[in-house]
C-alpha cells in the first residue's frame, strides 16, 4: 500500500467506523445490543436510529434527529480537521480549526445534534477570547476525534510532540488525553511504518507513560478474549482510560476491520467515541478489501460517502 492510499484508509476508516456505530452509540447494556442485532438478521453495523431500544434507561438517546450513514459528533470533529488542513494545504493551523469549529458546533453552525462537555466548554472559552488552549480539564475520548490527520502529517517531524499537544488540548487538557493521545500517535505511527499490529500493541503499551501503561498492558495480556466481556472490566463509558484499554482489548483480539468495528459496537457504552480510534488505525493497517479491510459495502452505506472521499483524498494528495 503506497502512502497516499494508506493515509486515505486512514481518515476513512475512521469516519466510516464512526458512523457504523451511530444506530447502537450509547447503549451500555450489552444483553439490548444483542437484542436488537438479532432483531435485525444479526446484523450489528449501520442500524437504524431508534429510541425504542433505549428503553427502560440502558443507554443515552443522544441522535434522535440523525439516521443510519450519517456521522456522529465524533465524526464530525474529524471531517473538520480534514476540511481545515485542506484549506491549509494540509498544515494544521491552530485559529483556523477553532474557526471550523465554531462554524461547525457552533450556534448556527453545520452541525445539528448533541453537543458533549469538552465541546460546549471549547464553544465558551473560544467565545470568551480564550484560544491557548481553548480546551477545558476533560479526559474524554473527543480528545482524540480529531487527531488522525495531524499524526499523519507531522509524525516523522521535529516538532511534533509540540503540534500534537496543541491539537488536543483544542477540546481537552486533562493529563489523560495527553497522554493517551500520545500513545495513540505512537500506535498510529507503527502502523504506518509497517509495524505488526500485534507487535506495536505490545510495544505502544510498554512504552507507555505510567500513568496509563498498566490498564494497556493489562487489556493485552488478560486470558478473557471476549471484548464484550472485558468490557465489565474496563468499563465502557467516555473516559479515556476506559475506553483505550478497550480498544487496545478489541484490536489484540480481532482480526479485521470489519470483526474489530463490529465487537466495539456490540461492547456498548461510547463505542462511536471507541470507533474513530479502532476505525482510523485499522484502515491504516488492512486499508480497503472485502477479506480483511473497509468493506466496500460499508463505504457505500455512508452518508456524504462521495464527499468524504474527496476531503480525504484531497488532504492526503497534499500530504504526499
Amino acid at each position: 500500500m503506497n502512502n497516499h492510499n494508506q493515509n486515505r484508509n486512514t481518515l476513512i476508516g475512521g469516519l466510516v467506523a464512526d458512523a457504523a456505530s451511530l444506530g447502537l452509540h450509547w447503549l451500555y447494556d450489552v444483553n439490548r445490543i444483542k437484542e436488537v442485532t438479532q432483531q435485525h438478521n444479526n446484523r450489528v453495523a449501520f442500524l437504524p436510529v431508534d429510541k425504542y431500544n433505549y428503553r427502560d434507561e440502558v443507554g443515552y438517546f443522544a441522535h434522535g434527529h440523525k439516521h443510519s450513514g450519517m456521522l456522529t459528533h465524533y465524526g464530525e470533529s474529524l471531517r473538520l480537521m480534514i476540511n481545515s488542513m485542506n484549506d491549509y494545504q494540509g498544515e494544521f493551523n491552530l485559529a483556523s480549526v477553532q474557526q471550523h469549529f465554531k462554524d461547525s458546533f457552533g450556534a448556527g453552525g453545520s452541525f445539528q445534534g448533541y453537543i458533549d462537555k469538552p465541546t460546549a466548554g471549547t464553544l465558551k472559552n473560544l467565545a470568551s477570547g480564550q484560544t491557548e488552549p481553548s480546551g477545558i480539564e476533560d479526559d474524554q475520548l473527543p480528545a482524540l476525534a480529531r487527531l488522525s490527520p495531524v499524526i499523519l502529517a507531522y509524525h516523522a517531524h521535529d516538532d511534533f510532540q509540540a503540534i500534537l499537544k496543541q491539537a488536543t488540548e483544542i477540546t481537552n487538557t486533562h493529563s489523560d488525553a495527553l497522554d493517551y493521545g500520545q500513545v495513540y500517535a505512537d500506535l498510529l505511527t507503527l502502523i504506518l511504518s509497517g509495524a505488526e499490529l500485534n507487535t506495536a500493541l505490545q510495544q505502544v503499551a510498554e512504552q507507555a507513560p505510567e500513568s496509563v501503561r498498566k490498564g494497556l498492558k493489562d487489556a493485552l495480556n488478560s486470558t478473557q478474549t471476549d471484548a464484550v466481556q472485558y468490557g465489565e472490566t474496563t468499563g465502557r463509558a467516555c473516559p479515556l482510560s476506559q475506553a483505550m484499554p478497550l480498544c487496545f482489548h478489541i484490536l489484540n483480539n480481532t482480526e479485521s476491520y470489519q470483526q474489530a468495528v463490529e465487537t466495539n459496537i456490540l461492547a456498548g457504552g461510547d463505542n462511536a467515541g471507541r470507533a474513530i480510534v479502532i476505525g482510523t488505525l485499522l484502515g491504516a493497517y488492512y486499508g480497503i478489501d472485502e477479506n480483511k479491510g473497509i468493506p466496500i459495502v460499508w463505504l457505500l452505506r455512508l452518508e456524504d460517502g462521495l464527499v468524504l472521499w474527496q476531503v480525504c483524498d484531497e488532504l492526503t494528495q497534499q500530504l504526499c
